[in-house]
C-alpha cells in the first residue's frame, strides 16, 4: 500500500506516457526460458528508461497468461517498472481513496482495448497484447533508479509461435527519463515453444505421443495419479494396457 500523496506524480507519469516520443538507446527483446516467453530490456550506454508501451503478438496460437512483473514505485529496496497506467487510472480515479493497493488482482500491465480500440491489441486469449510499464522513483535517491537491464514480464502461450515485439507509439513508445535524449530502441523477436502435446496415435497396440516444451506424464484416469514417464525427448511409445484408458499431459521443465 502507498499513500495517495504519490497521486500527482503518478498522474504526471501517465500524461508523459501519452505524449512522449519513443526514444531510448535500449534493446527490448523476447527470450524463451522454461517454455515461457520473457519480455526483457537492456540499456546500452547508461540511459534510464521512464516508461515502455509495447505491442506483443504471436503468429500462432494465443497468449493466455501474464506474470512475473514488478508492482509499485521503484525504491532502493525493490526495483522495477511497476506503474501500469491503464490499471492505475481506475485505482486513483476516486479522489476519496486514501491508499493505492499495488497488489490488487486487477492491477497489471495489460492495456484495456476499450481505452483506444484502434491502437490496442485485443488482450489475453488472443494473438496480441498491449503492455504499459512505467517507473516512478525518488530522483534524489540514486539507489532507487531502475536497473539498467531486467525483466518486464513473462507471457504464457498455447502453441509454438514467433513472439514479436514493437513500440506502441500511440501510447508513448519507449520514454527516456532524460527528456533531451534522442536514442533508438532495438526490438528482437523469438520463437517460443510452450508445453504442448502435438500428436497421439494408436498403432499395432502401442501408443505414440509426440510433444514439446516439457516432460511427459501419464495416468490411467484424468484424475491421476500422474506418473512421470521420464521422457522429455519429444516422443514416447508404450504398449496399450488391456481394458485400460490412457491419459497424457505435459509439465513445464
Amino acid at each position: 500500500m502507498v499513500f495517495i500523496g504519490m497521486k500527482i506524480g503518478v498522474v504526471a507519469l501517465i500524461n508523459t506516457l501519452l505524449v512522449s516520443a519513443d526514444t531510448a538507446a535500449i534493446n527490448i527483446f523476447v527470450e524463451e526460458s522454461h517454455a515461457t516467453a520473457w519480455i526483457r530490456y537492456e540499456c546500452l550506454g547508461g540511459e534510464v528508461v521512464r516508461a515502455f508501451a509495447l505491442d506483443v503478438a504471436v503468429d500462432n496460437g494465443r497468449i493466455v497468461g501474464i506474470g512475473d512483473y514488478f508492482r509499485g514505485p521503484c525504491t532502493a529496496a525493490a526495483q522495477g517498472y511497476g506503474i501500469f497506467p491503464a490499471s492505475l487510472r481506475s485505482q486513483i480515479g476516486d479522489a476519496t481513496k486514501a491508499t493505492i493497493d499495488w497488489q490488487a488482482s486487477a492491477y497489471s500491465p495489460l492495456a484495456a482495448p476499450e481505452d483506444s480500440p484502434g491502437y490496442t491489441l485485443p488482450g489475453l486469449n488472443s494473438t496480441g497484447v498491449t503492455l504499459e510499464f512505467g517507473g516512478l522513483w525518488d530522483p534524489n535517491d540514486v539507489a532507487a533508479i531502475p536497473p539498467r537491464k531486467g525483466t518486464l514480464c513473462s507471457l504464457r502461450l498455447t502453441s509454438r509461435a514467433l513472439v514479436s515485439i514493437r513500440a506502441n507509439h500511440f501510447r508513448g513508445g519507449i520514454v527516456p527519463a532524460d527528456p533531451d535524449a534522442t536514442l533508438d530502441p532495438v526490438f528482437t523477436s523469438a520463437v517460443v515453444q510452450p508445453p504442448e502435446i502435438t500428436g497421439v496415435t494408436l498403432t499395432n497396440g502401442r501408443w505414440t505421443v509426440t510433444f514439446a516444451g516439457g516432460f511427459l506424464e501419464a495416468a490411467s484416469s484424468p484424475n491421476g495419479p500422474w506418473v512421470n514417464t521420464g521422457n522429455s525427448a519429444g516422443r514416447h511409445t508404450e504398449a496399450v494396457g488391456a481394458g485400460q484408458g490412457r491419459y497424457f499431459r505435459i509439465c513445464s521443465p
